[in-house]
Formats: C-alpha cells, sequence, structure tokens
C-alpha cells in the first residue's frame, strides 16, 4: 500500500508540472504576439502597414509625365504587381476591371521587375495603361522602396495629410466594386 500511494503521489506532482510549464509556455506565446509591432503584423501584407508614412520617391510613368509622393492624393488606390508572379496574373483581370471604377487620376499600377521587351510585361501595361497611371522599374525601384513592398501582388489605398502621404488600407479590399456594364 505504501507504494500505490507513493505511486500516485509522484503522478499527482508531474500532472502539476506540466500543468504549469502548459501555463507558462501559453504565457509567453502570448506576450511575443502583443509584442509584435506593427511592422511585423503587416508583414503578411506585404508592404507598409496601415498608418505608416510613405518614403518619398521621383519617377516617371510610361508616359513619360513625372511621379512623386506629392502627387498621391487621398483614396489614390496603389497596386504593385511583378510580371514573373503567378498569382499577379490571376489577380490581373480583377485589378483591371475594379480600376476602370476608379478615376485614372487616383490609380496607380507598379510593375516591379521584368523588361520592357518582356511579353508577360508588356501584357501587364497593355491591360493597365487604360486605367492607371503605369510606372515599369526594377524589383528595388524608388515606388517599391518608398512602399517597403516585399511581396507582389500587393495594394493599398493612401491618404494624404497635408505634405505627409500615408498608407489608409492594405490588401485586395481596398480595390472597389468592379462597375457592370450596361446592357
Amino acid at each position: 500500500m505504501p507504494y500505490l500511494i507513493a505511486a500516485v503521489a509522484l503522478v499527482g506532482a508531474l500532472c502539476l508540472l506540466d500543468l504549469l510549464l502548459t501555463v507558462g509556455l501559453v504565457r509567453r506565446l502570448r506576450a511575443q504576439q502583443t509584442a509584435r509591432t506593427p511592422a511585423d503584423r503587416s508583414a503578411d501584407e506585404g508592404m507598409l502597414p496601415p498608418g505608416a508614412v510613405i518614403g518619398a520617391f521621383e519617377t516617371r510613368t510610361l508616359d513619360g509625365r513625372p511621379l512623386n509622393a506629392r502627387d498621391l492624393g487621398t483614396g489614390t488606390v496603389v497596386v504593385f504587381l511583378s510580371p514573373g508572379c503567378p498569382p499577379c496574373h490571376e489577380r490581373l483581370p480583377r485589378v483591371v476591371a475594379a480600376l476602370g471604377s476608379v478615376p485614372a487620376n487616383e490609380a496607380v499600377a507598379v510593375i516591379a521587375g521584368g523588361t520592357d521587351e518582356d511579353a508577360e510585361t508588356q501584357q501587364m501595361v497593355e491591360e493597365l495603361a487604360p486605367v492607371a497611371k503605369v510606372v515599369h522599374e526594377g524589383n528595388s525601384g524608388p515606388v517599391t522602396q518608398a512602399f517597403a513592398v516585399r511581396a507582389f501582388p500587393v495594394m493599398c489605398r493612401v491618404r494624404a495629410a497635408g505634405e505627409v502621404v500615408v498608407v489608409e488600407a492594405v490588401g485586395e479590399h481596398v480595390l472597389p466594386a468592379p462597375v457592370a456594364a450596361a446592357p
């Protein structure tokens, strides 16, 4: 009988130790999640988080017009695509349809990577040019760096606050619903 009592006490002590370790692990995981910065939480979005200030940039659109951060007004939708990105090609028709319902001066499409002679790049340019200001730059071009783009496709809506332009929202939900064609 004393062996049975000792065994039950040992199992109880092990269960209590296991419970304490589990509670400690849960607390540590919760602390790590709440300690994440907004930039860490937006890593899944692939660019600056909402509320972040867009860096300064100077570039030209494909039609030769200058474009900088001050040209982006409140409500401007900025889309980043890459020619070598299969998800970008999958979403391109939806992006084009959605940007078709945005005034052309409030839509910017940035094609990062590829060359001007590349068929995928040319296709993107042809489809986006009628509905947005199109910028073609390298993978780490000035606009891509200003928005800290880390993944494609990614899109955002910006808000002008005086001389500062900030990211208002990030994600595919910033695209307006496409306008249905009249019968």
